[in-house]
């Protein structure tokens, strides 16, 4: 009998739900009990919100039945990534969901999650799973990146059809293999923000690795206040995110395009040109320009100087968590 017929197919209980905050707003109780609807266990890594926020979900941990973790200070997306995963780990749970703090998931997430897995000839060599998401302000599906044969060496699908894999996921709704994150050694903190779920994405791809996306597990997630325009007479974007996270997201494309840019160039062109749409967005949509532009030259100087870690620039504002 082949090996496909005898392995037995992942089931809900050997998968746990990791959510990862920093001042989070009201609504975040809500969002847990959805996932307490779902997940047999649910994880939350606080990276250093405020006393009386904190005491709130203390409290309802107590009340749900949910784990909490609580950093005194913010150690970045990656390191709680890292530490909830190896928690999560170290208790027998061999796939982790990993959330952002305002993602929702909608009925029949979990289970969505596991058809897809569980319909793959070797799911050993799955090492993300990543959520159908949808903008909750217009309801539009995202759409996917892979490789493609004629320029600009990439597109941009819906879920129908990303079937056989994609090039990136973000962290939020991605359904993680835990044997080979602890293989590959988790996320990359000196990232600290921004373009960690590239990197790790790219990572494991380089490897021979595959990155799904589950049409049927859908996510309602924003990024940032995003707007559309086409004022250049194409249509541009642009997520009206901080200075400060504009900063990590330049500074960190330096060392992650230096890595991975010539092993997968249509990821290159893919990204340098989302650079450019950032950079018209700012020009053309955002306020606060000249001060987003700098903080966009200043994050290429320190990327391309080796500087990592949390930011020694701050704006005058405090870091998020979400990686969006």
């Amino acid at each position: 009998m082949s090996e496909s017929k005898l392995r037995q197919p992942l089931q809900p209980e050997r998968v746990a739900a990791l959510v990862i905050t920093y001042f989070p707003d009201l609504g975040l109780a809500e969002r847990l009990d959805r996932l307490l609807e779902q997940f047999p266990r649910v994880l939350v890594v606080d990276n250093g919100s405020a006393e009386a926020g904190l005491r709130q979900l203390e409290g309802h941990a107590r009340r749900a039945g949910f784990g909490l973790v609580r950093n005194e200070a913010n150690l970045g997306i990656a390191a709680a990534l890292n530490q909830g995963i190896r928690r999560l780990a170290e208790e027998g749970f061999g796939w982790v969901v990993t959330f952002d703090q305002d993602s929702t998931i909608c009925p029949g997430f979990l289970l969505a999650m596991l058809a897809t897995l569980n319909a793959q000839p070797d799911p050993k060599q799955i090492a993300l799973i990543g959520a159908n998401r949808i903008d909750p302000d217009n309801d539009i599906e995202h759409r996917w990146v892979r490789p493609h044969r004629i320029p600009p060496f990439f597109e941009r699908v819906p879920c129908a059809q990303a079937t056989s894999g994609v090039t990136l996921v973000i962290t939020s709704g991605a359904f993680t293999n835990v044997e080979l994150f602890r293989e590959l050694g988790g996320f990359r903190e000196d990232l600290f923000i921004d373009m960690v779920d590239n990197e790790y994405c790219l990572r494991v791809t380089t490897r021979g690795y595959k990155v799904l996306v589950s049409c049927e597990a859908s996510l309602l997630h924003k990024v940032g206040d995003k707007t559309r325009s086409s004022k250049v007479g194409v249509g541009i974007s642009a997520t009206h995110h901080s200075p400060l996270r504009k900063y990590y997201l330049f500074r960190n494309s330096i060392p992650v395009m230096w890595a991975y840019g010539r092993i997968q160039p249509h990821w290159l062109i893919y990204h340098l040109l989302a650079l450019s749409e950032m950079i018209l967005g700012i020009v053309f949509l955002e306020t606060h320009k000249g001060t987003k532009l700098k903080a966009c030259a200043l994050g290429i100087i320190d990327g391309l100087a080796g500087q990592n870690g949390p930011s020694r620039r701050t704006w005058g504002q405090t870091a998020t968590v979400n990686p969006k």
